[in-house]
Protein backbone atom coordinates (compact mmCIF):
# COMPACT_ATOMS: atom_id res chain seq x y z
CA UNK A 1 0.00 0.00 0.00
CA UNK A 2 0.95 3.92 -0.83
CA UNK A 3 2.38 5.55 1.75
CA UNK A 4 1.21 8.56 0.46
CA UNK A 5 -2.43 9.14 0.19
CA UNK A 6 -5.03 12.08 -1.72
CA UNK A 7 -1.74 13.58 -3.67
CA UNK A 8 -2.34 17.42 -4.76
CA UNK A 9 -0.10 18.99 -6.94
CA UNK A 10 -0.01 22.88 -7.40
CA UNK A 11 2.16 25.13 -9.51
CA UNK A 12 3.91 22.31 -11.78
CA UNK A 13 4.34 20.35 -8.79
CA UNK A 14 6.21 22.80 -6.24
CA UNK A 15 3.45 22.70 -3.94
CA UNK A 16 2.55 19.47 -3.27
CA UNK A 17 -0.11 18.40 -0.73
CA UNK A 18 -0.70 14.86 0.75
CA UNK A 19 -1.98 12.30 3.64
CA UNK A 20 -0.27 9.88 4.81
CA UNK A 21 -1.47 6.20 4.64
CA UNK A 22 -1.71 5.94 8.35
CA UNK A 23 -2.73 2.07 8.00
CA UNK A 24 1.11 1.85 6.65
CA UNK A 25 2.72 4.42 8.91
CA UNK A 26 1.50 3.38 11.96
CA UNK A 27 -0.02 -0.81 10.95
CA UNK A 28 -0.41 -1.50 15.20
CA UNK A 29 -3.21 0.57 15.54
CA UNK A 30 -6.56 -0.19 16.15
CA UNK A 31 -8.12 2.99 14.94
CA UNK A 32 -6.63 6.52 13.85
CA UNK A 33 -7.45 9.85 14.55
CA UNK A 34 -8.64 12.23 11.19
CA UNK A 35 -4.99 12.27 8.91
CA UNK A 36 -3.39 15.99 8.56
CA UNK A 37 -2.34 17.23 5.20
CA UNK A 38 1.28 17.22 5.12
CA UNK A 39 3.02 19.94 2.08
CA UNK A 40 6.09 19.14 0.35
CA UNK A 41 7.70 22.55 -1.35
CA UNK A 42 10.03 22.75 -4.14
CA UNK A 43 11.74 26.32 -3.73
CA UNK A 44 14.30 27.47 -6.88
CA UNK A 45 17.48 28.05 -6.10
CA UNK A 46 17.32 25.45 -3.78
CA UNK A 47 18.31 21.72 -3.06
CA UNK A 48 15.79 19.01 -2.17
CA UNK A 49 12.57 19.51 -0.49
CA UNK A 50 11.06 21.59 2.24
CA UNK A 51 8.32 18.92 3.85
CA UNK A 52 6.39 19.28 6.65
CA UNK A 53 2.73 18.82 8.23
CA UNK A 54 0.27 22.13 7.88
CA UNK A 55 -1.55 20.45 11.09
CA UNK A 56 -4.85 20.62 9.69
CA UNK A 57 -7.01 17.79 8.74
CA UNK A 58 -9.42 19.95 6.56
CA UNK A 59 -7.69 20.26 2.82
CA UNK A 60 -9.42 23.35 2.07
CA UNK A 61 -7.21 25.41 5.41
CA UNK A 62 -4.29 22.85 4.21
CA UNK A 63 -4.22 24.64 0.78
CA UNK A 64 -4.35 28.30 2.43
CA UNK A 65 -1.52 27.48 4.63
CA UNK A 66 0.74 25.96 2.35
CA UNK A 67 0.71 28.38 -0.16
CA UNK A 68 1.81 31.01 2.53
CA UNK A 69 4.32 29.19 3.19
CA UNK A 70 5.79 28.32 -0.43
CA UNK A 71 5.34 32.36 -1.03
CA UNK A 72 7.20 33.13 1.92
CA UNK A 73 9.80 30.70 1.44
CA UNK A 74 10.19 31.57 -2.11
CA UNK A 75 10.72 35.43 -0.66
CA UNK A 76 13.26 34.36 1.84
CA UNK A 77 15.20 32.33 -0.70
CA UNK A 78 15.49 35.63 -2.76
CA UNK A 79 16.57 37.66 0.15
CA UNK A 80 19.29 34.97 1.17
CA UNK A 81 17.51 34.38 4.23
CA UNK A 82 17.21 30.46 5.85
CA UNK A 83 14.74 28.45 4.76
CA UNK A 84 15.10 26.66 7.96
CA UNK A 85 13.18 27.37 10.98
CA UNK A 86 14.95 28.33 13.98
CA UNK A 87 14.31 28.76 17.29
CA UNK A 88 15.85 30.81 19.85
CA UNK A 89 17.31 27.83 21.91
CA UNK A 90 18.68 26.12 18.50
CA UNK A 91 20.00 29.79 17.25
CA UNK A 92 21.83 30.35 20.77
CA UNK A 93 22.89 27.23 21.01
CA UNK A 94 25.11 27.69 17.94
CA UNK A 95 25.70 31.01 18.13
CA UNK A 96 27.35 29.86 21.38
CA UNK A 97 29.35 27.15 20.33
CA UNK A 98 31.27 29.00 17.46
CA UNK A 99 32.03 31.74 19.82
CA UNK A 100 34.07 29.23 22.23
CA UNK A 101 35.20 27.50 19.22
CA UNK A 102 36.69 30.90 17.92
CA UNK A 103 38.03 32.03 21.33
CA UNK A 104 36.19 34.75 21.63
CA UNK A 105 35.71 34.78 24.89
CA UNK A 106 37.68 34.32 28.32
CA UNK A 107 36.66 31.34 30.30
CA UNK A 108 34.83 33.56 33.12
CA UNK A 109 32.97 34.88 29.89
CA UNK A 110 31.48 31.82 28.41
CA UNK A 111 30.48 30.88 31.69
CA UNK A 112 28.63 34.01 32.62
CA UNK A 113 26.69 33.69 28.95
CA UNK A 114 25.74 29.57 30.14
CA UNK A 115 24.80 30.70 33.03
CA UNK A 116 22.78 33.74 32.27
CA UNK A 117 20.82 31.89 28.89
CA UNK A 118 20.07 28.81 31.39
CA UNK A 119 18.78 30.71 33.84
CA UNK A 120 16.50 33.93 31.78
CA UNK A 121 16.83 33.87 28.14
CA UNK A 122 15.81 30.51 27.69
CA UNK A 123 12.80 31.02 30.01
CA UNK A 124 11.46 34.13 28.65
CA UNK A 125 12.08 33.49 24.82
CA UNK A 126 9.90 29.99 25.06
CA UNK A 127 6.22 29.32 24.65
CA UNK A 128 3.70 28.40 27.30
CA UNK A 129 4.20 24.89 26.64
CA UNK A 130 8.07 25.16 26.78
CA UNK A 131 9.73 25.17 23.79
CA UNK A 132 11.50 27.82 22.15
CA UNK A 133 10.12 30.05 20.42
CA UNK A 134 10.69 30.33 16.62
CA UNK A 135 12.96 33.48 15.84
CA UNK A 136 10.27 34.97 13.70
CA UNK A 137 7.84 34.61 15.60
CA UNK A 138 10.29 36.97 18.64
CA UNK A 139 8.59 40.42 17.79
CA UNK A 140 10.08 43.57 19.35
CA UNK A 141 7.39 44.48 21.49
CA UNK A 142 7.49 40.79 23.27
CA UNK A 143 11.40 41.28 22.84
CA UNK A 144 11.31 44.25 24.41
CA UNK A 145 8.95 42.98 27.24
CA UNK A 146 12.18 41.36 28.65
CA UNK A 147 13.05 43.89 30.83
CA UNK A 148 9.66 43.45 32.94
CA UNK A 149 9.81 40.15 33.37
CA UNK A 150 13.45 40.40 34.10
CA UNK A 151 13.31 43.09 36.96
CA UNK A 152 10.57 40.95 38.25
CA UNK A 153 11.72 37.32 37.95
CA UNK A 154 12.66 37.18 41.74
CA UNK A 155 9.62 38.25 43.13
CA UNK A 156 7.65 34.99 41.39
CA UNK A 157 6.31 31.94 43.44
CA UNK A 158 8.75 30.07 41.53
CA UNK A 159 11.83 32.40 42.27
CA UNK A 160 11.22 32.19 45.26
CA UNK A 161 11.30 28.70 45.67
CA UNK A 162 14.61 28.58 43.78
CA UNK A 163 15.53 31.14 46.81
CA UNK A 164 16.13 28.34 49.41
CA UNK A 165 16.80 25.08 46.91
CA UNK A 166 17.90 25.23 43.52
CA UNK A 167 17.54 21.38 41.96
CA UNK A 168 20.24 22.67 39.99
CA UNK A 169 23.11 23.02 42.53
CA UNK A 170 22.29 18.94 43.78
CA UNK A 171 25.28 17.93 45.47
CA UNK A 172 26.88 21.37 46.23
CA UNK A 173 28.02 22.82 49.54
CA UNK A 174 25.29 25.69 49.29
CA UNK A 175 21.85 24.68 47.56
CA UNK A 176 20.04 27.87 47.47
CA UNK A 177 19.76 30.95 45.18
CA UNK A 178 19.55 33.54 48.11
CA UNK A 179 22.07 35.94 46.94
CA UNK A 180 20.80 36.61 43.99
CA UNK A 181 19.21 40.00 43.96
CA UNK A 182 15.47 40.80 44.01
CA UNK A 183 16.52 43.77 41.46
CA UNK A 184 18.99 43.62 39.36
CA UNK A 185 21.35 46.23 38.95
CA UNK A 186 21.46 48.23 35.55
CA UNK A 187 24.81 47.35 34.76
CA UNK A 188 23.63 43.50 34.94
CA UNK A 189 20.70 44.37 32.72
CA UNK A 190 23.03 46.25 30.63
CA UNK A 191 25.02 43.18 30.35
CA UNK A 192 22.35 41.40 29.36
CA UNK A 193 21.18 43.93 26.78
CA UNK A 194 24.65 43.48 24.87
CA UNK A 195 24.56 39.48 24.88
CA UNK A 196 20.83 39.31 23.90
CA UNK A 197 21.62 42.50 20.92
CA UNK A 198 24.69 40.26 19.89
CA UNK A 199 22.39 37.12 19.38
CA UNK A 200 19.56 38.85 17.56
CA UNK A 201 22.07 40.66 15.06
CA UNK A 202 23.66 37.81 14.43
CA UNK A 203 20.88 35.27 13.69
CA UNK A 204 19.71 38.20 11.34
CA UNK A 205 23.24 38.09 9.46
CA UNK A 206 22.48 34.49 9.00
CA UNK A 207 19.28 34.65 7.43
CA UNK A 208 17.47 33.37 10.55
CA UNK A 209 15.33 36.10 11.53
CA UNK A 210 13.60 38.52 8.89
CA UNK A 211 14.01 41.43 10.85
CA UNK A 212 16.16 42.96 13.21
CA UNK A 213 15.59 45.27 16.22
CA UNK A 214 18.21 46.53 19.16
CA UNK A 215 17.44 45.92 22.82
CA UNK A 216 18.10 48.77 25.54
CA UNK A 217 17.01 49.27 28.76
CA UNK A 218 15.32 52.01 30.31
CA UNK A 219 17.49 54.21 31.64
CA UNK A 220 14.87 56.76 32.26
CA UNK A 221 14.99 58.58 35.95
CA UNK A 222 18.46 56.71 37.16
CA UNK A 223 20.52 57.88 39.52
CA UNK A 224 23.89 57.79 39.70
CA UNK A 225 24.79 54.72 40.90
CA UNK A 226 27.02 55.04 44.12
CA UNK A 227 28.59 51.72 44.85
CA UNK A 228 29.48 49.97 48.10
CA UNK A 229 33.11 50.23 49.17
CA UNK A 230 34.87 50.58 52.26
CA UNK A 231 34.58 54.26 52.07
CA UNK A 232 36.01 55.66 55.56
CA UNK A 233 39.39 54.87 57.21
CA UNK A 234 37.38 53.54 60.13
CA UNK A 235 36.18 50.50 58.10
CA UNK A 236 39.39 50.27 56.20
CA UNK A 237 41.12 49.67 59.33
CA UNK A 238 38.97 46.84 60.51
CA UNK A 239 38.94 45.05 57.62
CA UNK A 240 42.40 45.03 57.21
CA UNK A 241 42.87 44.10 61.22
CA UNK A 242 40.38 41.45 60.68
CA UNK A 243 42.10 40.08 57.56
CA UNK A 244 45.26 40.03 59.47
CA UNK A 245 43.55 37.92 62.50
CA UNK A 246 42.31 35.97 59.68
CA UNK A 247 45.75 34.79 58.49
CA UNK A 248 47.18 34.09 61.63
CA UNK A 249 43.98 32.14 63.09
CA UNK A 250 44.14 34.77 65.68
CA UNK A 251 40.94 36.39 68.18
CA UNK A 252 37.29 35.52 66.97
CA UNK A 253 39.18 33.62 63.59
CA UNK A 254 40.92 31.69 66.06
CA UNK A 255 40.89 27.35 65.32
CA UNK A 256 42.94 24.72 66.26
CA UNK A 257 41.66 22.33 63.50
CA UNK A 258 42.75 23.73 60.32
CA UNK A 259 44.77 21.68 57.97
CA UNK A 260 47.77 22.70 55.72
CA UNK A 261 45.20 23.78 52.66
CA UNK A 262 42.96 25.90 54.57
CA UNK A 263 46.08 28.11 56.82
CA UNK A 264 47.90 28.44 53.34
CA UNK A 265 43.78 29.73 51.52
CA UNK A 266 43.07 31.53 54.61
CA UNK A 267 46.71 33.15 53.76
CA UNK A 268 45.75 33.64 50.03
CA UNK A 269 42.43 35.08 50.78
CA UNK A 270 44.13 37.58 53.42
CA UNK A 271 46.85 38.69 50.61
CA UNK A 272 44.27 39.01 47.71
CA UNK A 273 41.90 40.84 49.60
CA UNK A 274 45.34 43.41 50.16
CA UNK A 275 45.89 43.79 46.75
CA UNK A 276 42.88 44.14 45.46
CA UNK A 277 42.25 47.46 47.65
CA UNK A 278 45.57 48.92 47.18
CA UNK A 279 46.01 47.92 43.54
CA UNK A 280 42.37 49.00 41.70
CA UNK A 281 42.12 45.53 39.58
CA UNK A 282 39.29 43.88 38.80
CA UNK A 283 39.12 40.35 40.38
CA UNK A 284 39.03 38.48 37.04
CA UNK A 285 42.37 40.62 36.14
CA UNK A 286 43.74 39.52 39.16
CA UNK A 287 42.68 35.65 38.71
CA UNK A 288 44.04 36.44 35.75
CA UNK A 289 47.89 37.27 37.00
CA UNK A 290 51.19 35.29 36.62
CA UNK A 291 54.14 36.15 38.60
CA UNK A 292 56.16 37.31 35.57
CA UNK A 293 53.55 39.96 35.17
CA UNK A 294 54.49 41.12 38.60
CA UNK A 295 57.33 43.73 39.03
CA UNK A 296 58.22 44.41 42.28
CA UNK A 297 60.22 46.62 44.46
CA UNK A 298 59.65 49.57 41.67
CA UNK A 299 61.06 53.24 42.77
CA UNK A 300 59.06 55.97 42.42
CA UNK A 301 60.22 59.34 41.88
CA UNK A 302 60.81 61.46 44.66
CA UNK A 303 59.51 58.65 47.24
CA UNK A 304 60.93 56.70 49.89
CA UNK A 305 58.16 53.88 49.35
CA UNK A 306 58.45 51.22 46.57
CA UNK A 307 55.53 49.74 44.34
CA UNK A 308 54.35 47.13 42.12
CA UNK A 309 53.87 46.89 38.22
CA UNK A 310 51.48 44.63 37.13
CA UNK A 311 50.94 43.44 33.97
CA UNK A 312 47.19 42.90 33.03
CA UNK A 313 46.79 40.49 30.35
CA UNK A 314 44.84 40.39 27.06
CA UNK A 315 43.05 37.89 28.25
CA UNK A 316 40.89 39.86 30.54
CA UNK A 317 37.61 42.28 30.69
CA UNK A 318 38.92 44.89 28.10
CA UNK A 319 40.68 42.75 25.97
CA UNK A 320 43.61 45.06 26.00
CA UNK A 321 46.90 44.39 27.86
CA UNK A 322 48.25 47.52 30.10
CA UNK A 323 50.39 48.63 33.10
CA UNK A 324 49.28 48.98 36.62
CA UNK A 325 50.52 50.93 39.05
CA UNK A 326 49.79 49.88 42.35
CA UNK A 327 49.95 51.38 45.94
CA UNK A 328 53.10 50.36 47.96
CA UNK A 329 50.46 48.50 50.29
CA UNK A 330 50.08 46.01 46.89
CA UNK A 331 53.90 45.61 46.70
CA UNK A 332 54.15 44.45 50.15
CA UNK A 333 51.08 42.14 49.81
CA UNK A 334 52.69 40.36 46.92
CA UNK A 335 56.45 40.65 48.75
CA UNK A 336 54.92 38.62 51.73
CA UNK A 337 52.29 36.08 49.75
CA UNK A 338 55.19 34.93 47.13
CA UNK A 339 57.35 33.78 50.19
CA UNK A 340 54.56 31.96 51.35
CA UNK A 341 53.44 30.54 48.21
CA UNK A 342 54.42 27.41 47.08
CA UNK A 343 53.95 27.91 43.63
CA UNK A 344 56.22 30.76 42.76
CA UNK A 345 58.09 30.38 39.30
CA UNK A 346 57.66 32.67 36.65
CA UNK A 347 55.02 30.59 35.01
CA UNK A 348 52.65 29.57 38.20
CA UNK A 349 49.69 31.46 38.47
CA UNK A 350 50.08 34.02 42.07
CA UNK A 351 46.68 33.35 43.33
CA UNK A 352 45.90 29.58 42.92
CA UNK A 353 43.36 27.17 43.91
CA UNK A 354 44.02 23.30 45.22
CA UNK A 355 44.05 21.21 41.93
CA UNK A 356 46.48 20.59 40.14
CA UNK A 357 46.97 20.10 36.58
CA UNK A 358 48.39 17.17 34.49
CA UNK A 359 52.14 18.75 34.46
CA UNK A 360 51.78 19.39 38.37
CA UNK A 361 51.40 23.02 38.38
CA UNK A 362 48.68 24.69 40.52
CA UNK A 363 45.38 25.51 38.44
CA UNK A 364 44.05 29.31 38.57
CA UNK A 365 42.24 30.59 41.87
CA UNK A 366 37.94 30.08 41.43
CA UNK A 367 35.35 31.90 43.16
CA UNK A 368 36.60 33.57 46.49
CA UNK A 369 33.79 36.04 46.74
CA UNK A 370 31.73 33.56 48.74
CA UNK A 371 34.72 33.18 51.17
CA UNK A 372 35.60 36.74 51.55
CA UNK A 373 31.65 37.26 52.22
CA UNK A 374 31.68 35.00 55.27
CA UNK A 375 34.89 36.80 56.42
CA UNK A 376 32.62 40.10 56.05
CA UNK A 377 29.63 39.13 58.74
CA UNK A 378 32.07 37.99 61.29
CA UNK A 379 33.13 41.41 61.66
CA UNK A 380 31.22 43.50 63.93
CA UNK A 381 30.45 46.94 63.56
CA UNK A 382 28.05 49.26 64.98
CA UNK A 383 25.68 46.40 65.75
CA UNK A 384 24.87 46.20 62.02
CA UNK A 385 22.92 42.65 60.75
CA UNK A 386 25.59 41.06 58.85
CA UNK A 387 28.46 43.03 60.26
CA UNK A 388 30.96 44.62 57.88
CA UNK A 389 28.79 42.60 54.59
CA UNK A 390 26.93 45.63 54.13
CA UNK A 391 27.25 49.42 54.06
CA UNK A 392 25.93 51.97 55.58
CA UNK A 393 23.07 52.08 52.84
CA UNK A 394 22.33 48.30 53.20
CA UNK A 395 24.27 47.70 49.70
CA UNK A 396 26.08 44.24 49.96
CA UNK A 397 30.13 44.38 49.07
CA UNK A 398 31.65 41.87 47.29
CA UNK A 399 35.52 41.14 45.84
CA UNK A 400 34.79 43.97 43.57
CA UNK A 401 34.09 46.65 46.66
CA UNK A 402 37.90 46.38 46.69
CA UNK A 403 38.43 48.30 43.80
CA UNK A 404 36.07 51.05 44.77
CA UNK A 405 37.52 51.42 47.73
CA UNK A 406 40.84 51.61 45.55
CA UNK A 407 39.11 54.52 43.54
CA UNK A 408 37.64 56.32 46.79
CA UNK A 409 40.82 56.43 48.48
CA UNK A 410 42.94 58.06 45.50
CA UNK A 411 40.13 60.42 45.17
CA UNK A 412 40.33 61.27 48.75
CA UNK A 413 43.82 62.18 49.14
CA UNK A 414 43.64 64.21 45.64
CA UNK A 415 47.66 63.82 44.33
CA UNK A 416 45.83 62.10 41.05
CA UNK A 417 43.13 63.30 38.36
CA UNK A 418 40.64 61.52 37.45
CA UNK A 419 42.55 61.14 33.68
CA UNK A 420 45.69 59.45 35.47
CA UNK A 421 43.26 57.43 37.50
CA UNK A 422 40.72 56.28 35.07
CA UNK A 423 43.65 55.09 32.92
CA UNK A 424 45.48 52.96 35.68
CA UNK A 425 42.20 51.47 36.68
CA UNK A 426 41.31 50.52 32.82
CA UNK A 427 37.92 52.21 32.45
CA UNK A 428 36.87 55.72 30.83
CA UNK A 429 36.50 58.84 33.00
CA UNK A 430 32.96 59.49 32.84
CA UNK A 431 32.68 56.43 34.68
CA UNK A 432 35.08 57.71 37.47
CA UNK A 433 32.77 60.84 37.16
CA UNK A 434 29.55 59.13 37.24
CA UNK A 435 30.25 56.68 40.32
CA UNK A 436 32.91 59.05 42.49
CA UNK A 437 30.93 62.34 42.77
CA UNK A 438 30.47 62.11 46.29
CA UNK A 439 34.61 61.71 46.58
CA UNK A 440 34.98 65.26 44.24
CA UNK A 441 32.68 67.08 46.14
CA UNK A 442 34.19 65.93 49.32
CA UNK A 443 37.87 66.70 48.21
CA UNK A 444 37.24 70.17 47.12
CA UNK A 445 35.35 70.69 50.75
CA UNK A 446 37.44 73.97 50.81
CA UNK A 447 36.30 75.52 47.65
CA UNK A 448 33.08 74.32 48.38
CA UNK A 449 32.26 76.36 51.74
CA UNK A 450 34.21 79.21 51.44
CA UNK A 451 31.93 82.56 51.69
CA UNK A 452 34.47 85.18 51.14
CA UNK A 453 34.61 85.98 47.06
CA UNK A 454 38.62 86.25 46.42
CA UNK A 455 38.79 89.93 44.45
CA UNK A 456 38.80 89.78 40.27
CA UNK A 457 42.16 91.30 40.16
CA UNK A 458 43.51 87.93 41.90
CA UNK A 459 42.10 86.19 39.14
CA UNK A 460 43.82 87.86 36.69
CA UNK A 461 47.29 87.74 38.66
CA UNK A 462 46.61 84.36 38.49
CA UNK A 463 47.15 83.68 42.33
CA UNK A 464 48.45 80.89 43.75
CA UNK A 465 45.59 79.98 45.71
CA UNK A 466 44.02 79.14 42.54
CA UNK A 467 46.88 77.98 40.68
CA UNK A 468 47.36 75.38 43.80
CA UNK A 469 43.33 74.55 42.93
CA UNK A 470 44.02 71.25 41.08
CA UNK A 471 40.32 70.88 40.15
CA UNK A 472 40.31 74.53 38.56
CA UNK A 473 43.17 73.21 36.85
CA UNK A 474 41.71 70.11 35.69
CA UNK A 475 38.25 72.52 34.39
CA UNK A 476 40.70 75.16 32.54
CA UNK A 477 42.43 71.93 30.36
CA UNK A 478 39.32 70.25 29.47
CA UNK A 479 37.75 73.81 28.58
CA UNK A 480 40.91 74.78 26.48
CA UNK A 481 40.37 71.13 25.05
CA UNK A 482 36.88 71.75 24.33
CA UNK A 483 36.00 68.94 26.64
CA UNK A 484 33.93 71.18 28.68
CA UNK A 485 31.52 74.25 27.40
CA UNK A 486 32.34 77.99 28.30
CA UNK A 487 29.11 78.42 30.75
CA UNK A 488 30.45 75.61 32.59
CA UNK A 489 33.91 76.67 33.26
CA UNK A 490 32.63 80.32 33.99
CA UNK A 491 30.41 78.19 36.76
CA UNK A 492 32.83 76.46 37.92
CA UNK A 493 35.62 79.68 38.04
CA UNK A 494 32.62 82.04 39.66
CA UNK A 495 32.99 84.80 40.21
CA UNK A 496 36.87 85.51 40.03
CA UNK A 497 37.66 83.68 37.09
CA UNK A 498 35.17 85.30 34.37
CA UNK A 499 38.20 88.01 33.01
CA UNK A 500 40.58 84.71 32.39
CA UNK A 501 38.94 83.35 29.98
Amino acid sequence: MAYYKNRQEHYDGALLLFQRNLDVAVPNSKTHRAANWYMRLKIAGQKGYYTRSTKLTKYEEAFVYAQAEFLRLQQAARMGHSLDEFTFERHWNDWYERNVRNGTWADERARWHKMYFNRYFKDYFSKSDGNSKLLNDITPQFAHGYWDWRKAYWTTEEAKKLRSYNPKRRGSKTRGTANAKRLPALKTLQMEQNALNQIFYDAFEKGRMQQVFKLRVAKKGEAPNRRPAFDSERERRMLSQNFRRYRECTGRFASTGLNKWHVLHRAQLSYFVLFLMHSGLRVGEAREMKWVDVQLNEEVDGEDERIAEVRVSKATKKEITRLVQTQPGANEALIKWKELSPHNSESDWVWFGQQLDADGKAKQIGDLNKSFQRVLRRIDIDDREGGLLYDRDGDRRSLYSLRHTYATVRLEKGDVNVYDLALNMGCEVKQIEKHYSHVTSKSRRSQITQTKRRKRKDAEDSGPAMQDDAFFAEARRRYNAGELTKDAFLEIAKPSQKKSV
